[in-house]
């Protein structure tokens, strides 16, 4: 159903000229793991405060907050540098699983972030309690690392 869309769009001269380059690629896949780093610390310093790990002299909302902008800024870095790599090869990425891996999970990655870690984070320590915020900062990490970020290499390495 989307092999047409994948089609015109590896055949883009934008896109050919991406692949071609011996330096757009590289350019756009160094800036890309800037984004990368930006967003994964901005994800990970909350989710470990929400494990108790670290930073415990600071309240888990006050670092998410701090840490929100930074990683909405990683985030948008992140697409706007995944679109060009995507397009200089589409129709390898296609035909990879986990290429599809990783879109299948993300949406579900955005909104469990946004939703139920968002509300855990921001909500009172005392009331959310240990276990629950633990839980749902290990459930983000198992999405991003596990779903994601581990997919999303193993492009690279098997297609």
């Amino acid at each position: 159903m989307l092999e047409p869309f994948f089609m015109w769009l590896n055949n883009l001269a934008v896109s050919k000229a991406i692949g071609e380059s011996i330096w757009i690629f590289p350019l756009v896949q160094a800036i890309h793991l800037v984004f990368l780093a930006l967003f994964a610390g901005a994800l990970l310093i909350v989710d470990l405060r929400l494990m108790g790990l670290g930073m415990r002299e600071q309240s888990v909302a006050k670092i998410a907050r701090d840490a929100r902008p930074w990683m909405i800024l990683g985030f948008v870095g992140l697409v706007l540098t995944g679109t060009p790599q995507l397009m200089q090869n589409a129709m390898r990425e296609y035909f990879s699983d986990f290429f599809w891996i990783k879109m299948y999970v993300l949406p579900i990655a955005l909104i469990y972030t946004f939703t139920i870690r968002q509300k855990v984070a921001m909500a009172d320590e005392a009331r959310v309690g240990p276990t629950w915020s633990k839980l749902v900062g290990l459930a983000s990490i198992l999405l991003w690392i596990g779903g994601v970020a581990i997919p999303s290499r193993l492009i690279g390495l098997f297609t």
